[in-house]
């Protein structure tokens, strides 16, 4: 792997990191959005799930970059 690779992935995981925000404030909003009745309970649990969705995703993606490219052991 040469560094051209490392800093391909610390992009990336920058990049996932700031998705990561991104998720958060729109779950934040959308519970905002629910409160004051704009959105139905039906369509708030199906972006909720959409949500959460791609949030374990995106999580599951830092840990396996943070990794690759040595920020912390997978395990211990």
């Amino acid at each position: 792997m040469g560094l051209a690779d490392i800093e391909d992935m610390r992009k990336y995981y920058e990049k996932l990191k700031k998705r990561k925000v991104e998720i958060e404030k729109e779950f934040e909003e959308l519970i905002k959005r629910r409160k004051r009745g704009e959105i139905s309970e039906e369509e708030y649990e199906e972006r909720k799930r959409k949500l959460e969705r791609e949030y374990v995703e995106i999580m599951d993606r830092i840990v396996q970059m943070r990794y690759l490219i040595g920020e912390e052991r997978l395990f211990g």
